[in-house]
């Protein structure tokens, strides 16, 4: 989940800095899964069936000062501070991502989740958003590593030789969270400053982040097999 605020900055009224807070959200193990018409995975919207399971880089809150980014404790945030937006964000493994407007541990009954989506943009980039027209991006370069590396290629677009084509815009907060989910929560708090040099973004060149949000362990299965939940035919 990540929340967004902004505050004037006291050297100039007419600049802003985005305040950004990200919490790791999961569905609880004991719940029933809910699941689409084709049967994928959809989180949940009833209260209390997500939680804050903490861990990487939960609870922190990271300062972007235009050009750079980076980590503040919570006591040293400006004041005051300005709700600008937040999205919860889950991926299904052969779903896609899920994205919800509000915080997925106390959601909005007026809300539901939605699959990632994308608007086209006469620039010929591509909008970030859970209610766009298109499943993928309107297209993309050969030569963009950060296509690869946020988005599965489900959502992958055409190429195209346009040097000005292939760009990526949209909700800030869906975009910080698939920054989150592309790598292993861990290695956030060193590359997400890294990524955020200069007032530009860098794709990271780490392995994939993402992750099942359940599913059986190996102690799991060799349980099984040894019966510890019963054969399987008596």
């Amino acid at each position: 989940m990540v929340s967004l605020g902004t505050t004037c900055s006291p050297r100039a009224s007419y600049s802003f800095t985005n305040i950004g807070n990200e919490a790791t959200i999961r569905e609880h193990p004991d719940i029933r899964p809910s699941c689409t018409t084709s049967g994928h995975w959809i989180p949940s919207t009833s209260t209390g069936y997500n939680y804050r399971s903490g861990g990487g880089i939960s609870n922190t809150w990271w300062y972007n000062q235009t050009d750079r980014i980076r980590q503040v404790p919570v006591q040293s945030l400006p004041q005051p501070l300005n709700h600008f937006k937040t999205f919860s964000v889950f991926y299904s493994g052969g779903g896609g991502f899920w994205v919800l407007r509000g915080d997925g541990t106390t959601p909005d009954p007026s809300e539901a989740w939605m699959p990632l989506r994308f608007d086209p943009v006469a620039d010929g980039s591509s909008y970030l958003t859970p209610a766009g027209a298109c499943d993928t991006l309107q297209c993309q370069r050969p030569d963009q590593l950060w296509a690869h590396k946020l988005l599965p290629n489900i959502y992958h677009g055409p190429y195209t030789q346009n040097p000005n084509y292939g760009g990526l815009r949209g909700d800030l907060p869906i975009f910080l969270a698939l920054v989150a989910l592309s790598m292993d929560p861990a290695n956030l708090p060193t590359w997400l400053p890294w990524m955020f040099q200069g007032s530009q973004w860098h794709p990271h060149t780490l392995d994939h982040g993402f992750t099942w949000a359940g599913g059986s362990t190996t102690k799991d299965l060799t349980n099984l097999e040894d019966g510890a939940y019963g054969k399987y035919f008596n």
